[in-house]
């Protein structure tokens, strides 16, 4: 029985995706080993030690991404359901036990490890956003989209009290892309945009952090822009092919080299060719997903796939777009590079559904 299930994984799996991931982690796993952990503030100038911390995470990252591929396809839902709930708790008890970094409270200490509950929940998310748009009782009616509403505001409040403003841009383009997967009219999608945008400006009048970073994007003589400079110098410094691994200097000059900046890390070290293949990869997993989605005759399918690939693609964009100074700063990872573990497991149980949903047999 065993040998069938396997033999079936392998034959049902989007092959592309589950290779392209693997190379996304293999990339992950041989950054972290020239990175050099003196910038970082989580742990004490080791190399090694940084290289198995991020080693454990990546292979922990993996076993989930596999066993989420192999999870019974009726079920997902529920199981989604249950897991969004439980994080929603952790979510908002960030705000009363979370520990504070930089003016946020966004990670909860478990005593031997920290974790950022908002990146697990995501890939949930996504799941829980399509269950609601294609629950047969609620289609096509009006509270289909309510509840789904109900359930983003939550989110939402809870991340503009912690304050984290760019994973609330993350959650609402979520949102956004369930909905218009969703069949949606032309009032509702109206008075999405209208609200979100009168909420952002909202946000940027009245919290100082995001109105620091966007004047600093829109006027850098006027602002701290060291770090989007050195950014810059690094991707120059990189040109077509790199000055080879660990011997780029950027990484001993940003604190968050090792994470927001990882990008221009590997522009400098990999040079330009480095940098197309890493795109390539991204292209490579989002062309694969929406075929599926324009293949598929499961409703539930295409909303999940659709919400799930934009929101592991979007991620990816942000940060490049931050590092290459097309946005402002956000502090956004590089899916399965950047170091963290709350990241490598989130985005490796969003790669584990997206090859879950992909598979041959679901239609």
């Amino acid at each position: 029985i065993e040998k069938s299930i396997i033999t079936d994984w392998i034959y049902e799996i989007n092959k592309p995706i589950f290779f392209c991931v693997l190379v996304l982690i293999a990339v992950g796993l041989f950054i972290s080993l020239t990175i050099n952990p003196g910038t970082s503030r989580y742990i004490n100038n080791n190399l090694f030690s940084y290289f198995n911390i991020q080693a454990l995470y990546l292979l922990f990252g993996f076993i989930i991404f596999i066993l989420f591929s192999f999870i019974n396809y009726e079920r997902i839902s529920n199981i989604s359901i249950i897991m969004f709930v439980i994080l929603i708790v952790i979510l908002f008890l960030t705000l009363i036990y979370g520990v504070e970094i930089k003016g946020s409270k966004r990670w909860i200490n478990l005593k031997y490890i920290t974790i950022m509950p908002i990146e697990l929940i995501k890939p949930f998310y996504c799941i829980v956003l399509a269950a609601i748009l294609n629950n047969p009782s609620l289609r096509n009616s009006f509270r289909n989209y309510a509840l789904s509403f109900s359930v983003y505001a939550l989110i939402a409040a809870i991340l503009v009290f912690q304050p984290d403003i760019s994973q609330l841009f993350l959650v609402s383009a979520i949102y956004f892309s369930s909905i218009f997967m969703s069949g949606f009219s032309i009032i509702v999608l109206a008075s999405i945009i209208f609200i979100g945008g009168v909420f952002f400006v909202f946000i940027y009048l009245f919290n100082f952090n995001v109105q620091n970073r966007i004047n600093s994007f829109l006027a850098p003589n006027d602002y701290d822009a060291t770090q989007t400079e050195l950014s810059l110098q690094a991707i120059k410094q990189g040109g077509l092919i790199g000055v080879g691994p660990g011997n780029g200097v950027l990484k001993n000059k940003i604190p968050e080299a090792n994470s927001d900046y990882i990008f221009s890390v590997i522009a400098e070290e990999y040079g330009l060719l480095g940098c197309l293949i890493i795109l390539t990869i991204f292209f490579i997993i989002s062309y694969q997903g929406f075929r599926k989605i324009y293949s598929s005759n499961n409703h539930f399918i295409q909303i999940s796939l659709f919400t799930l690939i934009i929101y592991f693609c979007l991620q990816a964009l942000i940060h490049i777009g931050v590092n290459i100074r097309l946005l402002p700063t956000t502090g956004i990872t590089l899916p399965f590079i950047s170091y963290g573990g709350s990241s490598v497991i989130g985005m490796s149980i969003t790669c584990g559904l997206i090859l879950l949903l992909s598979k041959n047999r679901h239609s």
